[in-house]
């Protein structure tokens, strides 16, 4: 009897994945800090050396940090706000070597902020409106747990990278720090060796690790004040009762065909019984939505969920009332590019 249960579950399993699939694609979100649009360059600065070498040696023992890793951590982290940025329609980004001390180990806290002169003395240096400062930056490495595998299989460790890393971003027109953002950034981490040497080798090794999650921290507040693009995933159907323009239209879908994909649903839409025009209703809604035409996709969002009780419908068109909201921020942050193209 339990095995007759355990095929049944299998094969409701399988009925449901061959009906519905899932199409990932990229949408650009707005950015949560609203930068004045008066800034057009921002100049990027390093504000994190620590004001005392011997607390930075301290530090390093009591945390096992490679010596430099802090300093490699810093310029990754740049790096990573760097490249951001850089692929970002809002900012002409300058990326400086300007190294300020100002970081208290000691202390959670920012430090002081940069006094205006010597904000607006780095504007006129780089012809920028804008200074982006790092003024916090610290990093750990803790191994979290280990074993002895069997003979032959070695050794393994695991760990926990961590970075605190502090933002501060000055306008100078205003004289105004329009953001002030300290957040922490984590990364499991796991290596192994054959002998107690190479897995020793492995967390030395471990820099590798802090480099990676410093740089994603980076890129990660670089999309904190520039609309960014991430990868969302929607679900849609592949067929209805052997609905010949239903499963075309998801074909064409999974193509990329929007045309041929528009034409089949359509089609499905227009001749189909109930079951079949919900679900084509909802595929046309995310392919408008993939297209960019949000207000069309809500349209036929709202068809399958209201005419044709195509639930997954009904989640969907609360999802797009929230991408037209967040479009329409996008667009005002964007403003002055989009009427230039």
């Amino acid at each position: 009897m339990k095995k007759n249960i355990r095929y049944i579950v299998i094969f409701i399993a399988i009925f449901f994945i061959s009906i519905g699939a899932d199409i990932t694609f990229r949408i650009m979100l707005p950015a949560i800090v609203q930068v004045p649009k008066n800034i057009k360059t921002v100049a990027i600065i390093d504000r994190s050396l620590p004001d005392d070498e011997i607390r930075n040696r301290i530090e390093a023992g009591l945390t096992l940090e490679g010596i430099g890793q802090d300093k490699l951590g810093t310029q990754t982290t740049l790096d990573g706000l760097n490249d951001m940025l850089q692929n970002s329609v809002k900012f002409k980004v300058i990326r400086t070597n300007e190294a300020m001390v100002g970081q208290d180990l000691l202390s959670a806290a920012f430090p002081e902020p940069i006094p205006w002169t010597t904000i607006e003395e780095m504007c006129q240096k780089y012809g920028a409106e804008g200074i982006i400062s790092l003024e916090k930056y610290d990093s750990d490495f803790i191994i979290t747990g280990g074993k002895i595998g069997m003979p032959g299989e070695g050794l393994a460790a695991r760990g926990v990278a961590t970075v605190n890393i502090g933002f501060r971003f000055y306008d100078l027109a205003s004289r105004s720090i329009i953001d002030e953002n300290l957040f922490t950034h984590r990364m499991n981490w796991d290596a192994g060796g054959g002998t107690i040497l190479e897995t020793v080798g492995s967390v030395i090794g471990r820099n590798d690790v802090i480099r990676k999650v410093s740089y994603d921290a980076g890129y990660m507040y670089g999309q904190r004040i520039s609309p960014s693009w991430y990868y969302v995933t929607r679900h849609y159907y592949r067929r209805c009762k052997r609905d010949p323009d239903l499963a075309e239209g998801a074909r064409m879908m999974e193509a990329n065909d929007w045309d041929h994909a528009i034409e089949a649903l359509n089609a499905a839409l227009e001749n189909g019984h109930r079951k079949v025009k919900g679900r084509a209703a909802h595929n046309l809604a995310v392919v408008y939505e993939i297209l960019g035409d949000l207000e069309q996709a809500r349209e036929y969002a709202r068809m399958a969920w209201g005419r044709y009780k195509c639930r997954k419908s009904r989640d969907y068109g609360f999802i797009l009332n929230e991408r037209i909201k967040e479009q329409e921020v996008v667009e005002y942050q964007l403003e002055e590019y989009l009427q230039g193209e």
